[in-house]
């Protein structure tokens, strides 16, 4: 189905949000600069590149137009002139456009910065956006506030290059639609610390790092980032490298980490490049470790769930089954239904191994239908399929037993040149007899001989027995 085409309203309610974005951050911005010059942090840019990356249909005419509406203004209404705040704006502007292209030319999994990799492409994008807004904005710095030009290309390089490396991440990782986390409740005193240590851990070496004092004072949290990093999600780690950051930023923008006020020198671009450098490395370990976590559910899923059916694999399905049969007083009584598609061989022979896989879909989702959540449904091998209905009398179990041959029975699935199929199922059913436990083998094995009782007097029919 085609894409419908934005509204003029949708477009202008995009827009303005962009435009409060940039206003805000902006004002934010100016309101860091304790020496008249670039901001000790600017967030601006950072955050419409993130939007625009995150979220395309943001880079509409209007969007544009907005966001550069947002950086005018704020400069203008805080003093800026006229043809300093355009040169400001222009420079920003080119940082952004070249973000946007070469974010454009990553995977959907690397903008998300869930590959191990995806790091190393966001600092090499942090680059050509700071370089591309040196290159435009570092010729206003000999103009417009009487500073050295390659000490202004400098300043405003790392900066951009720092601000991107630590705001992008937060735009680009934060859940959408936003959620609420889901907090576990912590098991006792024990995994509560477990779980808070590295965030104490890192508060604590924060206040370290500012009672120490002295330029190796910003590294002193290094450790402690690393450990969150491989105890917390993604964008828990990502907020926590954003706050250390900006504090490191502000803090050594006001001299807290040495005795004089930072100057536009090369030092600051130091002190910028020290930072930028310590975020990157609990963000390219928080990377690689949510690459690890999709890989180990992925698997996970393969090993649990089979793949052309949806249902249970054969392991899984008994592993679960064996736990269930464990706890009686919660699953009792019990049965069993075994099922297998009739004449499935002669759908493979006359029509091929597609159609085959489309049937055992088709009925593996008409049965997954009809079960409840807290029935087991798995794949035993071939046609043949096991479910186990906790809770279930005798003629509850018959009775789920007929419906789901009936639904079966209704189905019609197309086939490419012939006639739709129509499928049947032959149903045998294990009840749980007396009141002892029931053995999950001697069921199953019930149930089966139930099946080929019910194949061999007609198919497409549902066959009990006491198990």
């Amino acid at each position: 189905m085609a894409e419908q085409p934005r509204r003029p309203r949708q477009e202008f309610a995009a827009a303005a949000i962009l435009f409060a974005v940039v206003f805000c951050a902006s004002l934010f911005g100016i309101l860091t600069r304790p020496l008249g010059f670039l901001a000790a942090f600017w967030p601006a840019n950072a955050l419409l590149l993130g939007l625009l990356v995150r979220f395309p249909r943001l880079q509409t005419a209007p969007g544009w137009g907005f966001a550069i509406l947002g950086y005018l203004l704020a400069d203008l209404l805080t003093g800026g002139s006229l043809l300093r705040t355009l040169w400001l704006t222009a420079a920003n502007l080119g940082g952004v456009t070249v973000g946007v292209i070469l974010f454009g030319m990553l995977g959907e999994e690397d903008r998300r910065l869930r590959r191990p990799l995806s790091v190393l492409f966001l600092f090499g994008i942090s680059i050509g956006v700071g370089a591309a807004a040196a290159l435009i904005g570092a010729p206003a710095a000999p103009i417009f506030f009487g500073k050295d030009l390659s000490a202004g290309a400098a300043f405003w390089f790392t900066t951009e290059i720092t601000n991107a490396i630590i705001v992008l991440p937060v735009i680009l990782t934060a859940p959408w639609p936003p959620r609420l986390p889901r907090l576990r409740r912590p098991h006792d005193i024990r995994d509560l610390a477990q779980r808070s240590a590295p965030v104490a851990c890192l508060f604590l070496s924060l206040g370290l790092g500012a009672f120490v004092g002295g330029p190796g004072a910003v590294t002193f949290p290094a450790p402690a980032l690393l450990w969150c990093a491989l105890s917390y999600p993604l964008f828990t780690t990502v907020m926590l490298t954003l706050l250390v950051s900006i504090w490191h930023l502000i803090a050594t923008s006001l001299g807290v980490f040495s005795t004089h006020v930072a100057q536009l020198d090369g030092s600051t671009s130091a002190d910028r490049l020290a930072i930028m450098l310590l975020a990157l490395g609990p963000l390219t370990a928080a990377s690689i470790n949510a690459a690890r976590n999709d890989l180990l559910k992925r698997l996970e899923v393969l090993a649990t769930y089979d793949a052309l059916t949806g249902a249970l694999a054969r392991a899984a399905f008994l592993e679960r089954a064996g736990r269930l049969f464990l706890d009686p007083v919660r699953a009792a009584p019990l049965a069993v239904l075994m099922l297998d598609i009739d004449r499935f061989k002669g759908i493979n022979d006359t029509h091929g191994h597609a159609a085959g896989d489309r049937a055992l879909a088709a009925v593996a989702g008409a049965v997954g239908r009809g079960l409840r959540d807290a029935d087991l449904f798995g794949r035993m091998g071939g046609e043949e399929f096991a479910v186990i209905l906790p809770r279930a009398s005798g003629a509850d179990a018959a009775m789920v037993a007929e419906r789901l041959r009936a639904a079966v029975a209704a189905m019609e699935i197309p086939i490419d040149g012939a006639a739709p199929l129509v499928l049947t199922v032959s149903i045998g059913v294990a009840r749980q007899s007396g009141e002892g436990p029931a053995q999950l083998d001697r069921l199953l094995g019930a149930a089966d001989r139930a099946l080929y009782e019910a194949k061999n007097t007609g198919r497409d029919r549902v066959v009990s027995v006491d198990g």
